[in-house]
């Protein structure tokens, strides 16, 4: 016995503590020397291995699902087509959705084989989806004016559907053994015959209701009940039943411990002590790294139970792909060995490699908790077989595993001890997978092998065949590459440690995956986070959190309140208007040595902020949950929101100032509110002061703490003093004192539509120059689902978009648009969803909704609840359950009420209500034009699993940030650059690559550097430049005005489309638009040519353009839109004789004309008195008055959803 046999349960939790996310290298330090064979043992290895490896290739039939991977991979058309299908076609209901999204994947794309392919592709599958694509052709040439065209076109479609359906049950056949226990113990009787040991699983993920995890307990007793009448004599041949917990428990995930230990643990027992009575064996399966921690103390817990002293039949799965798989197969070992009974361990590589990878990304963690190579992962899973034969005597190995090389290697090791030489352990292989290779072992070698034989119903197989095609096509899978002869059998055997010594293809870390992304320097890391679920992390969190801040400030005579209590915080003192005036004095003093600074030392400054706030992030995330009532999650986003502003802007700035083409406005006033005190404040003025801005920050009434610690760190990481003067007042006093004053030259504002309109009416009564304001308002934002979107992956996502933030987030979702066909099914599973979130306080990390800001906020909400549940058609679907705790908070319970049309609701609702609304198909279009009639337009989620219908829909949003197949909410800065249009705000958008263009002017007119080339535009773009710059160089009228050259330079100056980096499984996609109706005005004739200017940026970015001219210039601007005409340009003139008409700020999206001008004062403040709509007026004709003159938008796709992350998974 070693010193490792002796380790206790506590220091095997500790050392997984420290490697969860160690780097790879770090971690296989400790695996390689029990991965490690000798020379005679590596020949052993390869010469049995090859062995293997011939006798499959020479008498394995690789047809099926293995030949249809193998002749469509999954890189391929086909293998994404074949992938999206089979993970969303069974669970459309109606017949028209279901032919929808097979056309969509299906048309197109070619399904022929070459002569040597064929052989692979007789499968009733091909087959099928051949004739699916066949029929479609018939349907498609069929002349559509014949008689007889809609009798056949509907039974075209009826087979379209019937045989694609039929090629997606014959590949979920293959690996699945029954729709229930019954059926698939008959199903296995072959399997038996021959030798095979079962283990049964009942097919299903994770439950997201309490009536679920019933559901799927009741089938688990079910299968012990049947399978107690079939137990064998053989212990060790016994079946078994394999356990999901999550799908046991609807909120099981570390921060829910205590519910878990409280709900779930008598669940497990009930199950545990069945099996026991039953005589056969229960295994835990292993889930998300995530909820490791949680298992093992379940685990522990229930094998401490007195009832269950003595049983020998409980197991547990062990991942080998995590980087703590040693240390959990020591722990098991230690457990086994302290209770004094035998566990069972069943050693697989692991199945949600590609999210793991994802999630890490997304939460900015400290390293990855799987490896990120194959290799790795082998000689991981060596390493813990090695212990676990070692360790013989306290644990039973269940060695899952496909691929002959890792079954070579095993069966090596066991050599090691011929005294229990096959003795004391079992192999496992997937129904449906590795039976040519186990069928002769179990021959010839007396070895043992099980078979994981899952079961279910046609909805639960979806999820597994997707994993099971995934693993099956995936580039760096053993089986994939077995039935490639192309491979040779020595690349098969490679021993992974050899080969982890070779140069490969490196996953970035987490804080990598932006780096070079903003700028050339190329400096930009990842903002640094974590996972909450995890419980060191948490912990460590928890610790760095001061007892107590001092809140209270010398002075302070306004009471700062606590969301979730009702009860002072803090006390800060109110600003008086001579503090103010002197802060404007000393602004304009300290902007003038900022302004000479280099771009760069102001960048390094912004980039030390950053920092600042990573170091200081326990005291904010403290902040933003006491001051601002936010959930851990939100807390933490936050401040990663704020450190990506501050990295973001820091390389933009130096990327648009560096040539010194830029000049700052001079001080600017930031308006910020309370929903977002942290990253929207920071946001706005970082953005200001490293252009070289001075900034007067004016934060909201209930969140001044926040923005006075943001002020200080500011001040303590360099910040010369005057530059940023924090304002604590009312925001008409603040706007009284600050909005005429001439030298606030721009303002950045983000709240609500009716203080916007007050600000714009304010600046456009001042006299001198027009000052720019970029004002972000609110969201009546929707969510449309089809039938084909996945319901547990809109469940999770309609949560978080309506209910995270307590539905206080301009992005939150407020209405969900559903078909018909699966709508009361979704509002069911939402129902249940609702039931399980907690409501309270958002100190405790358990909790999942927390306070509205105030008394008035939650007022507001309910006077709107009494009015909509009056309304005729309106039901109350859930609501979730208020506890007595919140009595004495401004808690309001989220609401989901089903409404009968978009039209009833005018004004945003901001809080945790979401409207839901039937639709059929084909009233799609009609239900677009209400949401476009909204006049908001800031998010859009879209959930379907067709793709020609999300791009259509995607272009079409009349929205700035739309996100398919995920979640609306949570923007990342420079990720998905965030902002709307119409009532929703007037760009550009925070975090994207045009908002610094806005807080500086060109200097000597030069502008920016060129950040694009024709080359990259769009073709419609391209197009447009060529036709002017061809007008401006060939027609003498235009000669004036301007050359082909000048346009090409301001059209170089923006960008046009960027794809822009961001976690693996996703594609965000940035891309300039038309506004929509700019109005151009010329009221003197020595004006004309400036303003034909901005017409041209108006017409080259896609506007459609009214030219307001005086009579003076009336006959020259007809002559200029002759030249337009010719080239293909039809601007409207209007010329003016003697009146002014008024202006249409329904249908006026830009202002465009020379500052100064009484005309373009006069249409300033007429559109400003709109209560509504903000439009912008741009007094330039540069390419900075181009980015201003577009609008923006992001699409933001979950790559993901439909079939996996492919990308990922078929890379080398």
């Amino acid at each position: 016995m070693t010193d490792v046999d002796l380790i206790s349960l506590q220091h095997c939790r500790q050392a997984m503590v420290e490697c969860y996310r160690q780097d790879d290298e770090t971690v296989l330090g400790l695996l390689r020397p029990l991965a490690t064979f000798s020379e005679s043992e590596q020949q052993w290895i390869e010469a049995r291995g090859t062995e293997l490896i011939n006798r499959l290739r020479q008498k394995y039939s690789f047809g099926g699902v293995a030949g249809l991977l193998q002749a469509f991979p999954l890189s391929s058309p086909q293998g994404r087509a074949m992938m999206s299908l089979a993970e969303a076609l069974l669970r459309v209901p109606d017949r028209a959705t279901a032919e929808e999204l097979i056309r969509s994947h299906l048309q197109g794309i070619s399904w022929e084989v070459s002569a040597a392919q064929r052989p692979l592709l007789q499968s009733a599958a091909h087959l099928a989806i051949r004739l699916a694509v066949k029929v479609l052709a018939s349907a498609d040439a069929a002349p559509h004016h014949a008689r007889w065209y809609r009798w056949l076109d509907c039974r075209l479609k009826a087979a379209v559907c019937q045989s694609t359906r039929l090629a997606i049950r014959t590949l979920g056949r293959q690996f699945v053994m029954g729709s229930g226990i019954r059926s698939a113990w008959r199903n296995t009787r072959s399997a038996r015959r021959r030798g095979y040991r079962l283990s049964f699983d009942m097919l299903g993920e994770a439950a997201r209701t309490q009536t679920a995890a019933d559901r799927y307990l009741q089938l688990y007793h079910q299968a012990i009940t049947f399978l107690a009448a079939h137990r064998s004599s053989d212990t060790a041949g016994t079946p078994g039943i394999s356990v999901k917990l999550s799908a046991l428990y609807p909120r099981y995930c570390g921060r829910q411990r205590q519910r878990v230990m409280a709900e779930l643990l008598p669940r497990l027992r009930q199950l545990a002590l069945a099996a026991r009575d039953a005589g056969i064996g229960l295994t835990v399966d292993a889930e998300e790294a995530e909820r490791l921690d949680l298992s093992l103390d379940l685990i522990e817990a229930l094998l401490s139970e007195r009832e269950l002293q003595g049983w020998d039949g409980f197991g547990l799965a062990v991942q080998a792909y995590q980087k703590r798989a040693l240390w959990v197969v020591r722990w098991a070992c230690a457990l086994a060995r302290e209770r004094g009974e035998s566990i069972t361990v069943r050693l697989v590589k692991g199945a949600y490699w590609d999210s793991e990878i994802k999630w890490a990304q997304e939460q900015g963690a400290e390293g990855y908790p799987v490896f990120t190579s194959k290799a790795a992962t082998d000689a991981s899973y060596l390493a813990c077989a090695h212990e676990l034969l070692r360790m013989r005597e306290w644990v039973y190995p269940q060695f899952a595993t496909h691929n002959a090389a890792t079954v070579a290697a095993i069966l090596a090791m066991d050599e090691r001890d011929p005294g229990r030489r096959r003795q004391g352990y079992e192999f496992q292989r997937l129904h449906g997978m590795g039976q040519a290779l186990y069928d002769p072992l179990l021959r010839q070698q007396d070895v043992a092998c099980r078979i994981y034989a899952p079961v279910g119903e046609q909805a639960d197989l979806l999820a597994y065949l997707v994993r099971r095609l995934l693993e099956n096509g995936a580039n760096s899978s053993f089986v994939h590459s077995l039935e490639d002869d192309r491979v040779p059998v020595a690349a098969l055997l490679r021993n992974p440690l050899a080969e982890l010594e070779e140069p490969s293809a490196v996953i970035p870390l987490p804080a990598d995956i932006l780096l070079g992304a903003a700028s050339e320097s190329g400096r930009r890391r990842n903002s640094r986070g974590g996972n909450l679920n995890d419980p060191a992390f948490l912990q460590e969190l928890q610790q760095a959190m001061p007892a107590a801040l001092p809140l209270d400030e010398a002075g302070g005579d306004v009471a700062v309140i606590n969301p979730a209590t009702g009860e002072p915080l803090g006390h800060v003192r109110r600003t008086s208007g001579s503090e103010v005036e002197q802060l404007l004095v000393d602004a304009c003093e300290a902007r003038i040595a900022w302004l000479a600074r280099p771009v760069a030392e102001r960048s390094d400054w912004l980039r030390r902020l950053a920092d600042a706030l990573e170091q200081h992030r326990a005291v904010l995330m403290d902040l933003c949950i006491r001051e601002a009532g936010k959930n851990w999650d939100d807390a933490l986003a936050e401040v990663r929101e704020a450190v990506d502003f501050c990295r973001y802007y820091a390389d933009q700035a130096e990327g648009l100032q560096a040539g010194g083409g830029c000049q700052p406005l001079g001080v600017v006033l930031c308006v910020s509110p309370w929903n977002f005190p942290l990253a929207i404040f920071l946001g706005q003025v970082a953005a200001a002061l490293v252009t070289g801005n001075a900034v007067l920050a004016k934060p909201a009434e209930q969140t001044p703490l926040i923005a006075r610690y943001v002020c200080q760190l500011a001040a303590a990481c360099g910040l010369p003093r005057g530059l940023l003067g924090l304002i604590v007042a009312r925001g008409a006093e603040a706007g009284a004192w600050l909005l005429p004053d001439e030298r606030i030259v721009g303002v950045l504002f983000t709240g609500s539509v009716a203080t916007a309109a007050r600000i714009d009416q304010t600046l456009a009564q001042r006299q001198g120059p027009a000052v720019p304001l970029i004002a972000e308002t609110g969201g009546q934002n929707v969510m449309l689902v089809d039938a084909t979107a996945l319901p547990e992956q809109v469940t999770d996502d309609v949560l978080r978009s309506a209910f995270q933030s307590a539905g206080q987030r301009c992005s939150a979702l407020r209405i969900l648009l559903v078909q018909e066909e699966v709508a009361d099914a979704l509002l069911e599973m939402l129902r249940g969803a609702m039931a399980a979130l907690v409501v309270g306080d958002p100190a405790d990390p358990a909790t999942d909704v927390g306070p509205v800001i105030d008394a008035g906020a939650r007022q507001r909400l309910q006077a709107h609840l009494e009015w909509v549940l009056g309304q005729p058609g309106v039901r109350r679907v859930a609501q979730c359950s208020l506890p007595r705790a919140c009595d004495s908070g401004y808690f309001f319970a989220p609401q989901l009420l089903e409404i009968p049309a978009i039209s009833l609701l005018q004004e945003e609702v901001f809080g945790p209500v979401l409207h839901v609304v039937r639709y059929r198909t084909a009233s799609l279009p009609t239900l677009m034009g209400q949401v476009r009639a909204l006049g908001f337009g800031l998010t859009m989620g879209i959930h379907s699993r067709i793709h020609q219908r999300c791009e259509t829909l995607a272009q079409q949003a009349p929205v700035g940030n739309v996100y398919v197949n995920r979640n609306m909410v949570g923007a990342v800065v420079g990720v998905q650059p965030f902002g709307g249009r119409g009532l929703s705000g007037t760009g550009p958008k925070a975090g994207g690559p045009h908002y610094l263009r806005a807080l500086v002017t060109a200097a000597g007119g030069a502008g920016p550097k060129p950040v694009s080339s024709a080359g990259q535009w769009p073709v419609a773009v391209a197009s447009r430049c060529e036709r002017l710059q061809k007008m401006l160089e060939t027609d003498e009228r235009w000669q004036s005005v301007g050359s082909g050259d000048w346009l090409a330079r301001q059209a170089a100056m923006v960008h046009w489309q960027l794809l822009l980096p961001g976690p693996t499984g996703e594609e965000n996609r940035w891309q300039a638009e038309a506004r929509g109706l700019a109005m151009v005005i010329c009221s003197r004739p020595a004006d004309l040519d400036y303003t034909a200017r901005q017409l041209l940026l108006a017409l080259l970015a896609g506007n459609t353009v009214q030219w307001l001219v005086s009579e003076s210039c009336h006959r020259r601007a007809e002559r200029l839109l002759q030249g337009l005409h010719r080239a293909g340009f039809r601007p409207l003139l209007v010329a003016c004789y003697g009146y002014l008409p008024r202006p249409d700020p329904e249908l006026c999206r830009l202002l465009l004309g020379v500052d100064g001008c009484p005309w373009v004062r006069s249409f300033r403040q007429a559109l400003s008195r709109h209560q509504r709509i903000r439009v912008p007026l741009i007094c330039s004709d540069d390419g900075l008055a181009l980015a201003r003159i577009l609008s923006e938008k992001t699409v933001s796709v979950n790559t993901a959803a439909a079939g996996g992350n492919l990308a990922l998974l078929s890379g080398p």
